[in-house]
């Protein structure tokens, strides 16, 4: 038996048993196999971006033009926004160099300035505080000082008194000698009062009209008194003449007195409504008197 099957074998020759050249191995096969599977599926997506390309063609130009008209208004945006901006910076330098020019004059003439300066500023607080006609603190100076006064005052626990002068019958002075004369009386008395006060903290203003205000700090009822006697023999001294008055030939005053220890709780008010009726008083009782 196994003679038999040696024997029988068919036996191959040297060619038979040699590789073919001619036949790629198995491994580099399959990987072309995979490159032309890649490549046919990008050309499938190639086709399909194609075929998209094509039916909304209309639609991307379209959008790409709108977005080249944004981008064309933006640009020119941006270049007006520069232009406006070149001329603010070139307004903004010539605007520095006036101002440099300003500095220089102010620093090499500055003494000369801050004099001129605080004289207009003490002329105009003169005009603001000042009675044009009779050239003596206003209404309004007279009440900053009666406010200022009264707290200072307050404080303190120190007296405050205020005179209120009326010239007796003055409509019937103007009426009787003209309204010229009658700035010139008005005039006359003022200067008058202001001179017969002389204490630095005293105070005389025009009140109103024909009526003046005094106040009096750190003075009672009695030196208060003392006062209002110079100031209604100072009128009596000018002796003006005042032929429609019924209680003297020349020009007379009344006055009323008051006086108080301020108090932070109260307002400066009660001070004056007090005089007031102090001063209406004197005129009740015929003028040309002083009631405190």
């Amino acid at each position: 038996m196994s003679a038999f099957s040696h024997q029988s074998r068919p036996i191959m020759s040297d060619s038979q048993l040699e590789p073919n050249p001619r036949e790629d191995p198995p491994n580099e096969v399959t990987q072309l196999r995979r490159e032309i599977h890649t490549l046919q599926e990008r050309i499938t997506d190639l086709q399909i971006a194609l075929t998209t390309i094509t039916e909304h063609g209309d639609v991307i130009e379209a959008e790409l033009h709108r977005m080249n008209e944004r981008l064309q208004l933006e640009i020119a945006d941006r270049r007006r926004a520069e232009a406006t901006l070149e001329a603010i910076v070139h307004l903004i330098s010539r605007q520095k160099s006036d101002l440099e020019i300003i500095l220089d004059t102010i620093t090499e003439h500055g003494d000369v300035l801050d004099i001129q300066w605080l004289e207009k500023v003490k002329h105009a607080n003169y005009l603001a505080t000042s009675d044009g006609l009779t050239q003596i603190p206003n209404r309004r100076r007279f009440d900053e000082y009666l406010d200022q006064q009264w707290r200072q005052l307050a404080r303190e626990q120190l007296p405050l008194t205020m005179l209120l002068c009326d010239i007796d019958y003055f409509k019937q002075y103007n009426d009787t000698y003209g309204h010229l004369l009658g700035d010139d009386c008005l005039r006359d008395v003022a200067k008058a009062l202001y001179n017969a006060v002389n204490r630095p903290g005293d105070v005389v203003a025009r009140y109103g009209g024909e009526e003046f205000g005094v106040l009096l700090p750190h003075t009672q009822a009695d030196g208060a008194l003392q006062v209002a006697k110079k100031l209604k023999q100072a009128i009596a001294d000018l002796r003006i003449p005042h032929s429609q008055s019924p209680i003297s030939p020349y020009l007379t005053i009344s006055i009323g007195i008051a006086s108080t220890v301020p108090e932070l709780g109260r307002s400066s008010n009660t001070l004056l409504n007090k005089a007031d009726q102090q001063l209406y008083k004197a005129k009740q009782r015929g003028r040309n008197q002083i009631v405190a």
